[in-house]
């Protein structure tokens, strides 16, 4: 029930009011990415970087259609490797959350995450006074948030904000490192009744619905396991495989 709250009346507040926030000059903070990456706020601006910040919600439907959209600009202004940086705060889910919102919404190489819960976005979302999700702001060197509430957004109007600053685009030059993960197959895709998923013994395979809940949560005791989805409704779904090491989500699409 908490979750529908949420996601109606982030609907309204999305689309009826104006979603920003009411401060004028940033709040310094020092949160941790999905990759475990710190971000300091202070050493960007006394760098001379700008900061572009997208507040979200893992449950908010706007921020779901909005993420593409900051992950193209993020891409075409230098993956953080220019004059702008660019961060994802979310409100109050956890890792686990954050990360299959990603997964699920931003789409490839998006900008570093930060989880409300495990990452500190959610102090963030407070020191900002964030009521409204999506609200996307600017920050410039010398403190002052300069964009209070980029709305309506798409890439073209951010991409003319970010140029109005004298923000110039460039090649995404950094390289994604090498790390720990997990192999998982999954077949087949749809699926009806049941879903093959290959993965090490000792994988912890579940299947989440679309507002973060789990459906089905399991234990892979050899290389394939089979996941009963007889009682589960049709519907779109992440599958996440962890371990010790590492998390790897996959869309998985359910049709009886």
């Amino acid at each position: 029930m908490k979750h529908l709250y949420t996601l109606l009346f982030s609907l309204l507040v999305s689309f009826s009011i104006s979603a920003q926030t009411p401060l004028t000059e940033a709040v310094d903070f020092t949160v941790t990415d999905l990759d475990g990456n710190e971000h300091t706020l202070s050493e960007y601006l006394d760098a001379g970087k700008y900061v572009c910040i997208d507040f979200f919600a893992y449950w908010c439907g706007p921020c779901a259609a909005h993420a593409p959209y900051f992950t193209e600009i993020y891409n075409t202004y230098g993956c953080n490797g220019g004059d702008v940086i660019f961060m994802s705060m979310e409100y109050e889910g956890s890792w686990d959350q954050t990360h299959d919102f990603e997964v699920a919404n931003a789409g490839d190489n998006p900008a570093p995450a930060i989880s409300g819960a495990e990452g500190g976005g959610l102090a963030v979302h407070g020191d900002y006074s964030i009521v409204a999700y999506p609200t996307f702001i600017l920050i410039d060197p010398d403190w002052n948030i300069v964009e209070q509430d980029i709305w309506p957004m798409n890439v073209e109007i951010l991409d003319g904000v970010l140029q109005s600053y004298g923000l110039q685009q460039m090649t995404c030059t950094s390289m994604v490192e090498d790390v720990a993960s997990v192999s998982v197959t999954a077949w087949p895709n749809p699926a009806s009744d049941a879903l093959q998923v290959e993965a090490k013994p000792g994988t912890r395979l579940t299947l989440i619905d679309l507002l973060g809940r789990e459906v089905v949560s399991t234990q892979a005791l050899h290389n394939i396991t089979v996941i009963d989805l007889t009682t589960v409704p049709e519907g779109s779904y992440l599958l996440r495989a962890n371990n010790a090491a590492a998390t790897e989500t996959r869309k998985v699409i359910v049709r009886h």
